[in-house]
């Protein structure tokens, strides 16, 4: 039985229990999205099954402590896992499946590189925003590099965010070059 990092509702844990449990939806999601096997794969086992060492904060000491287990159920990952193991992604969930597809790919190689999640020297006391994970130049995680599933330019938070130069760096709509960008990730980093 999984052991998740934050709280998790029943209806998630239930839907991540069924993804795991899932024999055919790597096979169908890589035909359907005409991506690799081996990419999916990977981004199932990273996000659904595998466990992770995080620095989880206390936001009550404004302290982190290291903890073992797995990623916690987020139910917009799960709906969209299921509608494309069944061939039901709209056009903007297609991009937005695709996006997270490489955000998950990227960071967990970067992970298997030895980056943490996140820096555990990046969670500090803003002066404005208060105790949180605040990413430097120096110090980030494979999560703050990966691809940004939300922004339409997926590097664009490096210079806004991490202060480094994304010049370079292109996330192919057909994720083609998942490993190319992945290699010059690790250039600039």
């Amino acid at each position: 039985m999984p052991q998740y990092f934050g709280d998790a509702n029943q209806k998630e844990i239930r839907q991540y229990a069924e993804i795991i449990a899932m024999t055919d939806d790597v096979y169908k999601i890589a035909n359907y999205l005409e991506i690799s096997e081996q990419i999916i794969r990977q981004v199932k086992e990273h996000i659904f099954i595998k466990e992770h060492e995080l620095d989880i904060p206390n936001d009550e000491t404004n302290t982190i402590s290291r903890v073992r287990g797995n990623f916690t159920p987020d139910g917009e990952i799960g709906d969209l896992w299921i509608s494309a193991k069944n061939g039901e992604l709209q056009p903007r969930e297609i991009i937005k499946f695709k996006r997270l597809i490489a955000h998950e790919y990227i960071e967990q190689a970067l992970m298997a590189d030895g980056l943490p999640y996140r820096s555990p020297e990046a969670w500090i006391e803003h002066p404005m925003y208060g105790f949180g994970n605040w990413p430097t130049p120096e110090n980030f995680g494979a999560h703050d590099i990966a691809p940004n599933i939300g922004r339409p330019n997926p590097f664009s938070h490096w210079v806004n965010i991490i202060g480094k130069s994304a010049e370079g760096l292109m996330l192919a709509d057909n994720l083609s070059n998942l490993d190319e960008l992945l290699e010059a990730i690790r250039e600039k980093i």
